[in-house]
């Protein structure tokens, strides 16, 4: 299995148009923000920036594997795949190799993604987690790229063609910012497309990346206005937090409901890909 997977992942290195795709999201997201989404009283620069970070490494938690799930197509469309199955080799680690492999590249990604992002933010003179704070950004890495893996492992034992794939996976990136609340924080949204929200996994991915990210900015302006900035308001709107009237939900519930979501999910996506190999 190990073999498959890093035969998997050097085919995903090397095309540069995957790689492109997996970025296209992300790129768009910055760009939008530059360009009209930033524009406005974010409180401080500080508390802006952040929140972007956050709502990026969530998107890139699953976008940054759709240029890697393409290897799958295309074995099956070269009838590779069904040389894997006729081999010694367990079907049951081919086809975990097929999903790994995504995984593997997809927190690479997302890593890169956030030291870039973090360097940007010091180097601007903000403020990153500290050690405790890094350990729990690299736990929700983890985490969030199983469950983004597990999601599109499923959607792509549908695909037939990597044309549509490509397509698809634009529509996911796109509709996935949106429901994360990376276009438009969740709290300027009508009651019954915040329960849309909550219900999509990865956007308790994002809630925790707010948690952790923007924790610092949060305090150092409440500081900064003698406690007159309404921190609790921000973290509403903004999609730090989200209530069910007097319930909030707790870090440990999104993790918990993160965790379900993806094991159902790769569950779902080892069963059908199997079944594609008769």
């Amino acid at each position: 299995m190990k073999t498959l997977i890093k035969r998997n992942m050097k085919l995903y290195f090397r095309d540069k148009a995957a790689l492109f795709f997996s970025m296209l999201s992300i790129l768009i997201i910055i760009a939008l923000f530059a360009l009209f989404l930033g524009q406005g009283d974010w409180g401080s620069t500080e508390i802006r920036d952040s929140w972007l970070m956050a709502g990026v490494l969530a998107v890139a938690s699953i976008t940054t594997s759709i240029g890697s799930f393409e290897v799958v197509i295309s074995d099956r469309l070269n009838k590779i795949a069904k040389g894997f199955y006729a081999s010694p080799v367990k079907r049951s680690h081919i086809t975990a190799a097929y999903i790994i492999s995504p995984f593997i590249a997809g927190v690479i990604m997302t890593t890169l993604t956030a030291i870039g992002f973090g360097a940007y933010i010091v180097a601007t003179g903000g403020d990153m987690p500290d050690a405790i704070g890094i350990l729990q950004l690299a736990g929700l890495i983890l985490l969030s790229n199983f469950v983004g893996t597990a999601i599109l492992g499923f959607f792509i034992s549908f695909i037939k063609s990597t044309g549509a794939w490509n397509t698809i996976g634009t529509i996911i990136g796109t509709l996935s910012g949106f429901l994360m609340g990376v276009y438009m924080p969740i709290g300027n949204l009508p009651n019954a497309v915040q329960t849309i929200m909550v219900l999509f996994p990865p956007f308790h991915s994002a809630m925790l990346f707010r948690q952790i990210l923007m924790e610092k900015p949060l305090e150092a302006a409440y500081y900064a206005t003698s406690g007159e900035l309404d921190v609790i308001g921000i973290q509403e709107v903004l999609g730090v937090t989200f209530n069910f009237g007097d319930f909030e939900i707790a870090p440990i519930i999104s993790v918990l409901y993160l965790a379900v979501a993806g094991l159902l999910f790769f569950g779902l996506s080892v069963i059908k890909m199997k079944k594609l190999r008769k």
